[in-house]
């Protein structure tokens, strides 16, 4: 399964999509520029994770993405 299949299917959860206003998630894809910041949190966590990122420097990404700390 590649990197935009996973997204989708994430976002295949209809409660999460009402939630966080997300639309048109057959067009949602990994590569910027992302129209929400949970599509651009998932993306960063699923593209780096497959990059074999390790978990620290992943938390690291999404804090520079939120402005936290």
């Amino acid at each position: 399964m590649d990197r935009n299949q996973i997204l989708k299917e994430i976002l295949a959860d209809k409660e999460l999509c009402e939630k966080y206003k997300i639309k048109e998630v057959s067009k949602i894809n990994t590569t910027p520029p992302y129209n929400n910041k949970l599509v651009e949190v998932l993306a960063v966590i699923i593209n780096e994770n497959d990059n074999n990122l390790s978990e620290n420097m992943i938390y690291k990404k999404i804090k520079n993405i939120h402005n936290i700390g």
